[in-house]
Protein backbone atom coordinates (compact mmCIF):
# COMPACT_ATOMS: atom_id res chain seq x y z
CA UNK A 1 0.00 0.00 0.00
CA UNK A 2 1.45 3.39 -0.98
CA UNK A 3 1.18 6.48 1.16
CA UNK A 4 -0.79 9.48 0.04
CA UNK A 5 1.64 12.20 -1.08
CA UNK A 6 1.73 15.35 1.06
CA UNK A 7 0.59 17.49 -1.90
CA UNK A 8 -2.15 16.76 -4.40
CA UNK A 9 -0.76 19.16 -6.98
CA UNK A 10 2.46 21.15 -7.08
CA UNK A 11 2.72 24.05 -9.53
CA UNK A 12 6.18 25.12 -10.65
CA UNK A 13 6.28 28.52 -12.31
CA UNK A 14 9.54 28.71 -14.24
CA UNK A 15 11.06 25.54 -15.66
CA UNK A 16 14.72 26.47 -15.79
CA UNK A 17 17.53 25.03 -13.69
CA UNK A 18 15.91 25.57 -10.28
CA UNK A 19 12.37 24.71 -11.38
CA UNK A 20 13.52 21.53 -13.09
CA UNK A 21 15.57 20.51 -10.05
CA UNK A 22 12.55 20.97 -7.81
CA UNK A 23 10.33 19.08 -10.24
CA UNK A 24 12.75 16.15 -10.31
CA UNK A 25 12.96 16.11 -6.50
CA UNK A 26 9.18 16.25 -6.06
CA UNK A 27 8.66 13.42 -8.55
CA UNK A 28 11.53 11.30 -7.22
CA UNK A 29 10.29 11.72 -3.65
CA UNK A 30 6.66 10.99 -4.47
CA UNK A 31 5.70 14.29 -2.87
CA UNK A 32 2.79 15.15 -5.17
CA UNK A 33 0.02 13.43 -7.04
CA UNK A 34 0.68 15.77 -9.98
CA UNK A 35 3.36 18.28 -10.93
CA UNK A 36 2.18 21.06 -13.23
CA UNK A 37 4.71 23.39 -14.81
CA UNK A 38 4.61 26.68 -16.62
CA UNK A 39 7.21 28.45 -18.74
CA UNK A 40 6.62 31.19 -21.30
CA UNK A 41 8.22 29.18 -24.10
CA UNK A 42 6.31 26.39 -25.88
CA UNK A 43 9.66 24.70 -26.47
CA UNK A 44 10.56 24.75 -22.77
CA UNK A 45 7.17 23.36 -21.78
CA UNK A 46 7.44 20.56 -24.36
CA UNK A 47 11.00 19.69 -23.34
CA UNK A 48 10.02 19.64 -19.65
CA UNK A 49 7.29 17.11 -20.40
CA UNK A 50 9.69 15.07 -22.52
CA UNK A 51 12.31 14.99 -19.75
CA UNK A 52 9.57 14.06 -17.31
CA UNK A 53 9.99 16.41 -14.36
CA UNK A 54 6.42 17.69 -14.82
CA UNK A 55 3.25 15.71 -15.51
CA UNK A 56 1.40 18.49 -17.27
CA UNK A 57 2.37 21.80 -18.85
CA UNK A 58 0.08 24.81 -18.53
CA UNK A 59 -0.01 27.60 -21.11
CA UNK A 60 -0.34 30.25 -18.41
CA UNK A 61 0.83 30.72 -14.85
CA UNK A 62 -2.81 31.11 -13.80
CA UNK A 63 -3.65 27.77 -15.38
CA UNK A 64 -0.75 26.09 -13.62
CA UNK A 65 -1.83 27.16 -10.12
CA UNK A 66 -5.47 26.11 -10.42
CA UNK A 67 -6.04 23.42 -7.83
CA UNK A 68 -2.42 23.46 -6.63
CA UNK A 69 -1.80 23.19 -2.92
CA UNK A 70 1.88 24.11 -3.31
CA UNK A 71 3.04 26.81 -5.74
CA UNK A 72 6.71 27.56 -6.28
CA UNK A 73 7.90 30.66 -8.14
CA UNK A 74 11.16 29.75 -9.91
CA UNK A 75 11.54 32.89 -12.00
CA UNK A 76 13.59 36.05 -11.46
CA UNK A 77 12.55 37.90 -8.29
CA UNK A 78 11.57 40.98 -10.30
CA UNK A 79 8.79 38.99 -11.97
CA UNK A 80 7.15 37.88 -8.71
CA UNK A 81 4.82 40.89 -8.28
CA UNK A 82 3.20 40.59 -11.74
CA UNK A 83 3.06 36.80 -11.38
CA UNK A 84 1.35 37.09 -8.01
CA UNK A 85 -1.22 39.47 -9.48
CA UNK A 86 -1.89 37.02 -12.32
CA UNK A 87 -2.22 33.87 -10.24
CA UNK A 88 -3.89 35.18 -7.06
CA UNK A 89 -7.48 34.86 -8.35
CA UNK A 90 -6.79 31.23 -9.29
CA UNK A 91 -5.18 30.06 -6.05
CA UNK A 92 -7.13 27.68 -3.87
CA UNK A 93 -7.73 28.50 -0.21
CA UNK A 94 -5.00 27.06 1.97
CA UNK A 95 -2.44 26.92 -0.84
CA UNK A 96 1.19 27.46 0.07
CA UNK A 97 3.19 29.89 -2.05
CA UNK A 98 6.97 29.82 -1.87
CA UNK A 99 9.86 30.83 -4.09
CA UNK A 100 13.50 30.20 -4.87
CA UNK A 101 14.52 33.85 -4.72
CA UNK A 102 17.53 34.82 -2.69
CA UNK A 103 15.89 37.90 -1.15
CA UNK A 104 12.74 38.17 0.93
CA UNK A 105 12.03 41.84 1.65
CA UNK A 106 11.37 42.60 -2.02
CA UNK A 107 9.34 39.41 -2.44
CA UNK A 108 7.14 40.19 0.56
CA UNK A 109 6.66 43.76 -0.66
CA UNK A 110 5.78 42.74 -4.22
CA UNK A 111 3.75 39.59 -3.58
CA UNK A 112 1.88 40.10 -0.29
CA UNK A 113 -0.54 42.77 -1.59
CA UNK A 114 -1.89 40.30 -4.16
CA UNK A 115 -2.39 37.26 -1.95
CA UNK A 116 -5.93 36.26 -1.09
CA UNK A 117 -6.86 35.47 2.51
CA UNK A 118 -5.93 31.96 3.52
CA UNK A 119 -2.96 31.62 1.15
Amino acid sequence: MSETPPFERVAIIGLGLLGSSIGHAVKRGGLAGEVVGYARSDTTRARSLEIGFIDRAAVSAAGAVEGADLIIFCTPVGSFGPLAAEVAPHMRPGAILTDVGSVKTQVARDVAPHMPAGV
